[in-house]
């Protein structure tokens, strides 16, 4: 990856001296940004351009070439390859677009890139990109013209649209944000974005990262790669529209759309996800001031209003106000003309017309040991105050080095004004008091993740019957189905997933046979592949109480069944126990095709679907991981013994969910899975799986 961003030599190859040929503008663009290396111009018509000598092929360049930047008509690329690869050129960056997201021959053409690429051992970003920026020397590639329109920061972009990118590049400029890498991945038929994830969380020069990603390849290797990131890493995922729009066959797959996977993969390793380009450009600024550590802070105003905006926008993002102890507040009053403000947190500064004294009561702000970040709140009067502004932006920015606290700076003034200041600031400064407040949260919850990187649970592995569900699920794929009712259950109890027992029968007599053996009152449930949700035709009879309504129920369920439908096979009924008590759960979980097993909890019965009160992890998951599943539902209150209720046995749920995450590791032809319900009794009494679904 190093060779992508610092090549010593380069060859651009498409070059013309047209005035509308691209590959030129590769070349004034290397230029302008005062690219630190050597330049070879290739274009088949030879010639010159801005008094430098193209070349009509690759090979006939005498000296060695680390990277070449391809834009030539798609037909011509396994060429222009070749020739790379006989003059040992190891790394290419190929614009060109007309591959497989144009038309079948563009695949085939894609495919003799790849091989020639193999062949020779060439590592290459693209095709279909806008290429390469590196900030730190100079080189630019893209092949639109562009000038020096942003400046060297810390924030580097992998975007998989190069428009996308460039926008997010001129809001950065807007803003004063400033760009230390980029790169355009295109159709990533070699290097890929997690290749250069990895790359950049051990760059020196990127302290923040940005991904804009339209599909994911590789989800477990993004999270893996993720997980061991000291640097925040934010990604806008678009193409979410049609995901999860047809009809599920389970209640997980209903509650579980791949957008809601993706959210939850990106939560566990630590991802931020980012919707809106003013969020991301808040979160840009926040995460290169130093890490908040803890959430008391210290709001600072030049204006009353501001002060009470900003309480109200600091208890929102759920912080607290640090106290201030009496000589603390004394030694500021003496600051004061007139004693006419009631000095507390917030501190009220609007007696105070001197800016060289709010640095010092920063200063002294930042002194305090119960105070972990301050937010200063300005009003600036741009015709004669923009030199004070300034300097009271760069003493902000020395005590955050000096106190390793961060300071968030909100600066009120018109866009001329706050346009100069970002112009010679690197420092962050903020124009929307409640979205200051919503980044400080993130660079808190950054810093929290990264606390605990070293202390990351490992994932308990039971002792389970792998064998007998190997069988189980290889009769079902010989025979071209999925698990029957019975089956699952047995999956369940092999996996040590405490299940009802059961007995199956095939006729009322059966039936009836069953129930005294087991004792009443029962359920019957019907076993058959093609029915999903049984309950919704009469395939559940709930409570029954003696032989005769057993054989009735049998009787009952059969005629409904055959007319709901007519071309399901039969496979009898399973006679079980009722449970009584408890509440009702649902576990469950499915394979997604990015991030495979995940892993999802909820608070059961007919409606968890409309209520969606579920949560998800990607497995395998750890024993704090299901806890926290757990503890996010809406209203796992009632299972903790909210208001003197009894409580329900959460440890039971925890070896269930975790059980459950093994099952799913282990087999990842099982598709989806449901456990619905699962009886959950209260403490010490553990739970029950009565039903369960298996899709392969």
């Amino acid at each position: 990856m190093q060779s992508v961003f610092y090549p010593r030599s380069v060859a651009v190859v498409g070059v013309s001296s047209k005035l509308t040929n691209l590959g030129r503008n590769i070349m004034l663009n290397l230029v302008d940004f005062g690219f630190d290396g050597i330049v070879y111009a290739v274009g088949p018509n030879g010639g010159a351009i801005a008094t430098r000598r193209i070349y009509k092929s690759v090979i006939d360049i005498p000296d060695h070439i680390d990277l070449a930047v391809i834009l030539v008509p798609a037909r011509f690329v396994p060429g222009v390859m070749e020739e790379c690869g006989q003059k040992g050129v190891k790394t290419a960056i190929i614009e060109t677009a007309g591959f497989r997201e144009f038309s079948e021959e563009g695949r085939e053409i894609e495919d003799q890139v790849v091989e020639i690429a193999s062949r020779y051992n060439i590592r290459f970003v693209g095709p279909n990109c806008i290429g390469v920026i590196n900030m730190e020397n100079g080189f630019c590639v893209p092949f639109p013209r562009l000038t020096p329109f942003i400046r060297k920061g810390d924030v580097s972009i992998i975007s998989q649209s190069g428009g996308v990118g460039l926008s997010i590049m001129n809001h950065m400029a807007a803003e004063g944000i400033g760009l230390n890498k980029f790169v355009s991945v295109g159709n990533m038929l070699n290097i890929d974005a997690e290749d250069l994830l990895e790359y950049l969380i051990g760059d020196k020069g990127t302290r923040i990262i940005f991904i804009y990603l339209e599909s994911i390849r590789d989800g477990r290797r993004l999270m893996d790669i993720a997980n061991r990131s000291p640097k925040p890493i934010l990604v806008f995922k678009s193409n979410i529209g049609q995901l999860g729009q047809n009809i599920a066959a389970s209640h997980t797959a209903s509650l579980s759309s791949d957008d809601r996977v993706v959210d939850t993969a990106f939560r566990q390793c630590g991802i931020t996800r980012i919707h809106d380009v003013t969020t991301l450009s808040d979160y840009m600024k926040t995460l290169r001031l130093p890490p908040l550590k803890n959430k008391r802070l210290a709001i600072i105003s030049r204006s009353g209003g501001h002060a009470i905006v900003a309480a109200d926008a600091c208890e929102l993002a759920g912080f607290q106000l640090a106290d201030f102890p009496e000589e603390f507040i004394r030694e500021i009053e003496k600051h004061f003309r007139a004693s006419v403000i009631k000095l507390t947190n917030p501190l009220d500064l609007g007696d105070l017309f001197d800016l060289d004294v709010y640095h010092k009561i920063v200063n002294d702000t930042l002194e305090q040991d119960n105070v972990d970040g301050v937010v200063f709140l300005h009003t600036s009067v741009a015709q004669t105050e923009h030199e004070h502004t300034k300097k009271l932006l760069g003493h902000l920015e020395s005590l955050c080095k000096k106190y390793n606290k961060p300071v968030a700076a909100y600066v009120s003034a018109n866009s001329y004004e706050i346009n100069k200041l970002r112009a010679d600031f690197d420092f962050p400064i903020f124009t929307q008091i409640v979205e200051l407040f919503r980044a400080l949260k993130l660079d808190f919850e950054h810093t929290q993740k990264i606390a605990e990187v070293d202390s990351q649970e490992i994932s308990p592995t039971f002792v389970v019957d792998k064998k007998r569900v190997n069988q189980l699920i290889g009769n079902a794929k010989s025979e071209n189905r999925d698990l029957l009712l019975n089956e699952a259950m047995e999956v369940l109890e092999s996996y040590g997933i405490p299940t009802t027992k059961g007995l199956t029968a095939n006729s009322a007599a059966e039936a009836k046979q069953a129930a005294e053996k087991l004792g009443f009152p029962v359920a019957m449930k019907v076993i058959s592949e093609q029915i999903s949700h049984k309950s919704d035709v009469g395939g559940v009879q709930l409570n029954l109480r003696d032989s005769e309504s057993v054989e009735d129920a049998f009787k009952d369920m059969v005629t409904r069944i055959k007319k709901a439908y007519p071309e399901a096979d039969f496979g009898g009924v399973m006679v079980q126990p009722m449970a009584v008590g408890g509440r009702e759960m649902i576990l469950g979980g499915r394979q997604d095709k990015q991030f495979g097993a995940a892993v999802l909890v909820g608070l059961g019965g007919i409606f968890v679907e409309i209520f969606e009160r579920a949560s998800m992890r990607i497995a395998p998951i750890s024993k704090s991981e299901a806890y926290a599943m757990i503890e996010e539902l809406s209203g796992s209150q009632i299972l903790m013994g909210a208001r003197g209720q009894k409580r329900f046995d959460i440890e039971a749920l925890v070896n269930a969910t975790l059980h459950l995450s093994q099952l799913l590791t282990d087999f990842p032809e099982i598709k989806e899975l449901d456990i619905n319900p699962l009886r959950l009794f209260h403490e010490a009494e553990g739970c029950l799986a009565l039903d369960a679904r298996i899709i392969l």
